[in-house]
């Protein structure tokens, strides 16, 4: 197991990927800590802004943390299983005297070592930003003892059900990428909720994320229910207040032990589930998921026919279609919706659907090992990602066209510049970081803060939902998304020229 999880955590340090993550929380930490003199703080209690000390920004970058590693860490190390798969190495584990369960329990320990390793270097880095911005001395000892209760429930957590989902064969996909990030923010928010506004402490025991316990803890000392982390503003003629950091008071270590506990029986699942790299069990799941696939691809012939033969472009949009049914599903019940509903009620699930059958068109080329052919034909080599932001805008058009009719002339522009901004996201993301993963969680991450906002802050309404769109926001968004092009294109010529 040790082994296996050395190898694990091995292979993703020497990727270039981790870096760029690394300085990605790097730059959060920096932002989520802003200069009160902004009129910013990191952490609001009732009306007045929390005093930068090792205590305060301990508890509130180690939630921060927990929240980023629980979106982007699942999709970062859901990829454990799938790469001995791809690699042939799992047919050679397979064959030696490993356990299934100690495979299983490997690959769960490197993942928990992994998302270990980056909460401890977001923590040093958070370290940093009370000396650069405190107002108080930097104590390691309390800023450790915030991470100690919080980080290691959300890390068990996570590394669970990434292995679950990679383990179980209808979650491994990229349904199981959606899905996840539904039920990490809904669970997170039911216990929230449940434990602070509903009365049912109990809730806390069963909440890996940590947020229900540490939220729950700060009301009853500070008595007030007002809480806000994450650079949020402040009244400046409020005197700051000391907040001096978690207690093991009241049942918190246990509700923390508990909490780290209760996702340990998903290993069981998982465990169940698995494989094993075994090509019948392999060949016995594709066989039934291709019996489901041809009907649906039977019922969609004229459809894909029709595309595939007016163009590379419409042949590549239609392969998007043919290789997940449930999109052209998804663009009739959009349609019917449009026309039934007001725009404001359809678009945003509109563009989530779009967003979600997208995700992949610029990198399942390379997923699927046809790359090269890809790239010894003329012109299509060069012209790659022009011909994949087309393909990708042939989706939009499907998904959009009602409800672009719908929105009138004065809702057309906004609607036309968000499906751009996604379109691009999508075909750059791709491009860049050859994972579909990486778009899916940005794009929902964005797409849930847009909904949550309900158009309060315009410059969110990237496509009108709400009406709140200004001529300078949609510029803003069509100027994002030639950049991300402009970006993706450049990136995929340096690769060119060094292949």
């Amino acid at each position: 197991m040790l082994a296996i999880a050395r190898a694990d955590v091995l292979i993703r340090f020497r990727r270039a990927s981790t870096v760029v993550i690394f300085l990605i929380l790097s730059a959060i930490a920096y932002l989520w800590v802003p200069d009160p003199s902004t009129g910013r703080a990191l952490m609001q209690i009732g009306k007045a802004r929390a005093l930068y000390n090792s205590a305060a920004i301990g508890v509130a970058t180690a939630m921060l943390g927990a929240l980023f590693i629980g979106l982007a860490g699942f999709y970062v190390i859901s990829n454990a299983i799938r790469r001995d798969a791809q690699t042939r190495c799992g047919s050679i584990i397979a064959a030696t005297t490993v356990r299934s369960g100690e495979y299983i329990a490997g690959k769960f320990l490197g993942n928990a070592l992994f998302l270990g390793v980056f909460y401890f270097g977001f923590m040093l880095v958070s370290m940093a930003m009370v000396v650069v911005r405190g107002e108080a001395p930097l104590e390691p000892l309390v800023f450790l003892k915030q991470y100690l209760l919080i980080a290691p429930s959300p890390i068990i957590y996570i590394s669970a059900l990434a292995i679950l989902f990679e383990s179980v064969p209808w979650l491994s996909g990229r349904f199981g990428d959606v899905l996840y990030f539904f039920v990490f923010m809904g669970g997170m928010g039911f216990a929230t909720v449940a434990a602070l506004e509903g009365g049912m402490h109990w809730a806390v025991y069963f909440d890996p994320t940590a947020m229900s316990s540490v939220l729950m803890q700060i009301s009853a000392v500070t008595h007030t229910k007002s809480l806000s982390i994450g650079a949020t503003s402040f009244d400046l003629k409020q005197p700051p207040l000391v907040y001096h950091g978690l207690t093991l008071g009241g049942g918190f270590l246990a509700q923390r032990l508990v909490a780290m506990l209760v996702p340990l029986p998903l290993l069981l699942i998982a465990r169940a589930s698995f494989h094993r790299f075994d090509p019948v069990r392999i060949k016995v799941a594709a066989k039934g998921q291709g019996k489901w696939l041809s009907r649906a691809n039977a019922m969609l012939k004229p459809l894909t026919r029709w595309l595939g033969g007016r163009g590379l472009i419409s042949a590549d949009a239609a392969v998007t279609i043919t290789s997940a049914p449930l999109i052209g599903v998804a663009v009739i019940g959009i349609a019917i919706a449009s026309i039934a509903a007001p725009p404001a009620g359809v678009m945003p699930f509109a563009f989530a659907a779009l967003a979600i059958a997208i995700a992949d068109v610029a990198c399942r080329d390379q997923r699927s090992g046809t790359t090269s052919m890809i790239r010894s034909a003329p012109r299509v080599r060069e012209q790659f990602v022009w011909w994949k932001t087309a393909s990708a805008g042939v989706i939009a058009v499907a998904f959009l066209a009602v409800p672009a009719l719908r929105a009138g002339v004065r809702g057309f522009v906004p609607l036309l510049a968000g499906a751009v901004f996604v379109v691009a996201a999508a075909t750059a993301l791709g491009v860049i970081s050859g994972n579909a993963k990486t778009f899916i969680v940005v794009f929902l991450s964005f797409w849930y803060a847009v909904v949550n906002d309900g158009g309060a802050t315009p410059a969110l309404d990237f496509a009108g939902f709400y009406g709140k769109a200004t001529p300078a926001v949609v510029a803003a968004y069509a100027a994002i998304a030639i950049g991300m092009l402009a970006a993706a294109q450049l990136v995929y010529a340096l690769r060119l020229r060094r292949d």
